[in-house]
């Protein structure tokens, strides 16, 4: 993993460890009190990470990871219990609800952030208006987008994002509906 210290590895692991149990980041603060380090020298510690490739910083100043490791998790299976959902990965079909991270600004207009967490009901069609995750292009890719299904039977997909487009199609692959979104803070 792009030649990290020793110090910098169990940092990095704690970060991705955290995320794994909580579902969300930690905060400086919680970095500085896990080594017993200043909150100083976590900021420090957290630049030489962003400096070697493994985590970003986001417009607010959240830490964000790469996507190289973003890829990694999502793809990974989280399982826990927490209100009555099952935290599963989109491939896992066996599971009717599932939670992903948010790691796009697909939505920011109505308040979904990168780094929150969506919480979703697996199905394969949707009503005008609801927000899904969907399957777009020729390469499939995974996107958020609000379904306005028109009135001549095509299908907008549209991001809640000013600086993208929408799409418009004639048919579409739904992966699930946003059920709600949470985000923690710290």
């Amino acid at each position: 993993m792009k030649n990290l210290t020793e110090k910098q590895k169990k940092i990095y692991d704690f970060i991705i460890s955290t995320l794994e149990d909580t579902s969300r980041l930690p905060s400086l603060t919680e970095i500085a009190r896990h080594f017993s380090f200043n909150r100083s020298r976590a900021f420090t510690a957290i630049e030489a990470l962003i400096k070697k490739g493994v985590i970003n910083r986001n417009e607010n100043g959240y830490i964000t990871l790469c996507d190289e490791e973003r890829v990694k998790l999502i793809n990974k299976k989280i399982k826990k219990a927490d209100g009555g959902f099952s935290y599963a990965n989109i491939e896992d079909e066996k599971e009717e609800y599932f939670s992903m991270m948010i790691f796009s600004d697909e939505m920011k207009n109505i308040g979904l952030l990168s780094g929150d967490e969506g919480i979703f009901k697996r199905c394969d069609s949707a009503k005008s208006g609801d927000i899904v995750l969907c399957r777009l292009g020729e390469e499939e890719r995974l996107a958020l987008r609000r379904l306005i299904i028109r009135s001549d039977g095509l299908f907008e997909l549209v991001p809640e994002n000013d600086s993208m487009g929408k799409t418009v199609s004639k048919e579409i692959k739904i992966e699930a509906r946003l059920i709600k979104s949470r985000r923690t803070y710290v």
